[in-house]
């Protein structure tokens, strides 16, 4: 019964949570907004922030230090802040760059429009959201009545973490996209097992904390991605789904996790802020010995060759990769297991493009791990065939080299179309 109760609130979970975006456009906005404008004041909201916000204290473990503000806002005002974020997070053609690195490691199609595809997830998901930079809550007005009072306890768990800690400013601290995952993983888990705690305190009565209800995870996001209620989220490639639903399922998991091993329940974004994905995955690398990732980052290309893209993909996505292209989830997490950190560029050169991506390992058996997975993934896309450090095959070619950096093993990939030569990759510098 444990199981299918606990279903059932990350079903509230994947209905009135995913308000936010796996992107965090919204904590990550930095200039006024238009859209804001047609905002207006609601008595009754106003009203019910009041009378939850004891309750939202007691579930969440963290004091108000004063009442946030609650506005109402029409969808088209809601759609209009939402392009806006969209535009602020990914200035020029800066989503296109993404999007082109993304399709190189053939995890979103080719004739994917990405932010279309954004844009659309968005409005469908898009109910409430709490605005760091206004430090107002805004409801959208097509909010369903039975949906308000969860929406509102959800946001306000982000209003008051940015009451004590400056949430904008956790973000934009961070360039990595593994970190900045982590992060929003550690905010939106907060705010959904706070929620659950006080759902469960209006079902049953009796008041809990989050702790001691059962443990949900990442493992439940297949469940919660239901194509009659969200057939955008359902839809959307691998990679864009699954990071979206980890940052509720597995923060809340590693919330509950914390509050169980911690006297104190404390916040977790202070000395329990999780550096990475791989933290969360695997929890007692952050709570009981603290795994922190090595640092790499790619030297200037030479040769001509200029960076179009570059960031990271981390254990989470690695993850996600590898299931998508082995489409065996039990090999796809041993590959990504012992992950130590990543960096990949995205080259050009008239007219040219080269995939370059360094993974650190914790031993060598994991980076053996990871290059036979690789090798694998590679025969299973394009076919064709490998002798010793290079593949090949018709639509594609490849070299894969282990190397050990600074004491650390390491794998560099290097992916090109076939009569595309990249002689001298770039360097990879490693840090902590």
């Amino acid at each position: 019964m444990g199981g299918i109760r606990a279903v059932s609130w990350c079903r509230g979970v994947a209905r009135l949570a995913l308000v936010a975006t796996a992107l965090a456009l919204a904590a990550a906005c930095g200039r006024d907004s238009e859209g804001q404008e047609a905002v207006r004041s609601d008595a009754e909201l106003e009203r019910q922030v009041e009378a939850l916000l004891p309750q939202i204290v007691e579930f969440a473990h963290l004091e108000a230090l004063r009442t946030p503000e609650v506005r109402r806002s029409t969808g088209a005002t809601l759609e209009t802040y939402l392009l806006e974020r969209l535009d602020a997070e990914f200035p020029g053609d800066s989503l296109d760059r993404v999007a082109s690195a993304y399709k190189a490691f053939g995890l979103i199609p080719d004739t994917v429009d990405l932010r279309e595809l954004l844009v659309d997830l968005l409005l469908e998901q898009a109910v409430g959201y709490y605005d760091p930079v206004r430090d107002v809550l805004f409801v959208r007005d097509e909010a369903p009545d039975e949906m308000l009072e969860s929406v509102l306890v959800h946001e306000l768990v982000h209003a008051l973490q940015d009451q004590h800690v400056d949430i904008d400013s956790l973000l934009n601290a961070v360039s990595s996209n593994d970190a900045r995952t982590a992060i929003q993983a550690a905010m939106e888990g907060h705010a959904t097992v706070a929620m659950m705690a006080w759902q469960f305190s209006q079902m049953t009565g009796s008041s809990v904390s989050a702790e001691q209800l059962p443990e949900i995870g990442p493992e439940m996001a297949a469940a919660l991605a239901d194509p009659s209620q969200f057939p955008q989220l359902a839809a959307a490639p691998a990679i864009v789904r699954e990071p979206m639903l980890f940052v509720y399922l597995g923060g809340a998991r590693l919330v509950q996790r914390l509050w169980r091993t911690q006297e104190g329940r404390p916040l977790p974004l202070g000395e329990w802020l999780p550096e990475s994905t791989e933290q969360l995955l695997h929890t007692e690398r952050l709570l009981e010995r603290r795994d922190s990732p090595t640092w790499l980052q790619l030297a200037e290309p030479r040769d001509g060759w200029r960076v179009e893209y570059a960031d990271d993909l981390g254990q989470l996505e690695i993850q996600v990769y590898f299931r998508q292209h082995l489409g065996n989830t039990a090999l796809a997490d041993r590959a990504a297991s012992g992950w130590d950190g990543d960096a990949y560029a995205l080259l050009g050169r008239d007219g040219e493009r080269a995939l370059v991506w360094y993974t650190a390992w914790d031993s060598t058996v994991d980076a053996d791990e990871f290059v036979d997975a690789y090798r694998t993934t590679f025969t299973a896309r394009f076919g064709g065939e490998a002798a010793g450090t290079d593949l090949t095959a018709p639509q594609r070619r490849a070299r894969v080299e282990r190397l050990a950096v600074s004491g650390i093993p390491v794998v560099m990939v290097v992916e090109t179309a076939p009569g595309v030569t990249l002689e001298n990759p770039p360097d990879i510098v490693v840090g902590n």
